[in-house]
């Protein structure tokens, strides 16, 4: 299946590539002159090509790292496409420079249509992303979709209309020649917007709560400004600039925001990973080791001491680290169970490959399920088993054990417990693309599998080397 990163390729290189060849064409017509085109609209035009450049280079970075999971996050992108949409259409409705395809009747009357009907649909999407941004409730915005979509129905069907009144040959009607009446019903939705982000106020940042009337304002301004003015397009060109302000103040903000969260679940983790009760359990086993048998006590403490590094280390660390020096923190844990519990606990480790990356506090979490959510819940005990394997894509870490298993509720208290395997499968997620894998069967015992994809690895290890 096709990655994020080349569909966003396939797509927009050839977008690119056309927008660069209507700008040449543009030029070499302004450098041969021609006194029947204003100055004014070759440097509309000019403006709009730009723009369509910007937007779509921008789209271009956000798509390719393939985070948006959150639903204003994809709005976003849509947004930023269809301006790239309209602009192109708003060039090749001008007539100015362009030859070939861009040049005939057809095509300058769609670009027409695009440009005068893309406002409409900017506004809806703006709206449902100004929601999604502060409530991602699916029932308000159904409401609020349903809302936005009414408002901006009567100007989007004034505009199919205009297409073909326009060549009635009695009764022309085109709704380019009344812009104040494709105003008023532009205005309606915004006024609406505005009145919604003020609605919502308390739930927006002052800043916030200015960029988004900015955006509102200063575009419902460029219209009356392109009335005024004549001859000269600006909507789609200040909804370029005002969306790249969006995006470099508001979204790259959430971008920054999610990191923290990670590094607050990265902590939690840690924390969960020193519970009182492990402690206590862990000091009383070394405490009676050194009465009967001290080596064994001091090799114990050595193996807590580590794995107590480790955990600490993890606050400041959020690099992915070796698969083995994840795996020798996981035999540190093991030890100090297998001196809790014994020979009720034995654990099979065959490792023959290595040599690839993953998120540290990944293996051990998993591990420590299957000791005590599994083996540990049977009464004689169990194996855990750690193996590792590749194939020509992937590599494949599998954790199993023949303890008690579970049925697929249970997954839901395992993934709400203090181990926390909901935060490992998104750690893995983000930080190196992998997924996670949980199969089990009540008194069939429990198999997690980790699948980390190849091209990643080679990716992090030409950016970073192997790390020792």
């Amino acid at each position: 299946m096709m990655n994020r990163k080349a569909t966003a390729y396939l797509i927009t290189i050839p977008v690119l590539l056309l927008i660069l060849q209507m700008f040449f064409e543009m030029l070499a017509f302004a450098c041969r002159g021609n006194s029947e085109v204003r100055l004014i609209s070759l440097i509309s035009v000019a403006m709009e090509l730009l723009c369509a450049l910007l937007t779509c280079s921008v789209f271009i970075s956000i798509a390719r790292n393939g985070h948006q999971q959150r639903l204003f996050e994809k709005l976003f992108l849509w947004m930023l496409a269809w301006n790239t949409l309209a602009l192109l259409g708003d060039a090749v409705s001008w007539r100015t420079g362009f030859t070939g395809i861009f040049a005939v009747e057809p095509a300058v009357r769609i670009g027409s249509f695009i440009s005068h009907s893309s406002g409409y649909v900017l506004m809806v999407l703006f709206g449902i992303y100004l929601l999604s941004y502060i409530n991602e409730d699916p029932l308000e915005l159904k409401r609020f979709l349903v809302l936005f979509i009414g408002l901006c129905a009567d100007g989007f069907l004034l505009v199919v209309m205009s297409q073909f009144t326009a060549s009635d040959p009695q009764y022309p009607w085109d709704i380019s020649d009344h812009p104040w009446v494709a105003f008023f019903f532009m205005m309606v939705p915004t006024v609406m917007i505005s009145a919604t982000i003020l609605h919502f106020r308390k739930k927006l940042s002052n800043r916030k709560a200015l960029i988004f009337l900015f955006y509102e304002v200063i575009c419902a301004a460029s219209v009356v400004a392109e009335i005024l003015i004549g001859g000269l397009r600006l909507y789609y060109i200040t909804s370029a600039f005002l969306l790249i302000l969006i995006y470099i103040d508001i979204q790259m903000e959430h971008e920054k925001e999610k990191e923290q969260e990670l590094m607050q679940q990265r902590i939690s983790m840690m924390l969960s990973q020193i519970q009182p009760h492990f402690l206590f359990n862990v000091l009383v086993s070394m405490k009676s080791l050194c009465r009967i048998d001290p080596e064994k006590a001091e090799m114990a403490l050595v193996n807590f001491t580590a794995f107590l590094r480790v955990n600490l280390n993890t606050l400041t660390n959020s690099e992915n680290v070796p698969f083995e020096r994840e795996l020798e923190h996981t035999r540190h844990y093991l030890h100090l169970e297998k001196m809790r519990y014994g020979d009720d606990l034995s654990v099979t480790i065959c490792t023959p490959v290595t040599e690839f990356f993953l998120p540290p506090l990944t293996l051990q979490p998993i591990v420590e399920n299957a000791v005590h959510h599994g083996v540990m819940q049977r009464e004689r005990g169990g194996t855990v088993t750690i193996l590792t394997s590749g194939t020509e894509r992937e590599y494949l870490i599998t954790v199993s054990d023949n303890g008690v298993g579970f049925d697929p509720g249970g997954l839901v208290r395992l993934k709400n417990d203090h181990v926390g395997l909901a935060n490992v499968r998104e750690r893995l997620r983000i930080f190196c693309g992998g997924t996670l894998k949980i199969d089990s069967a009540e008194d069939k015992g429990t198999t997690v599998t980790i699948v980390l994809p190849k091209k990643r690895q080679e990716e992090m290890k030409c950016t970073n080397g192997f790390l020792q």
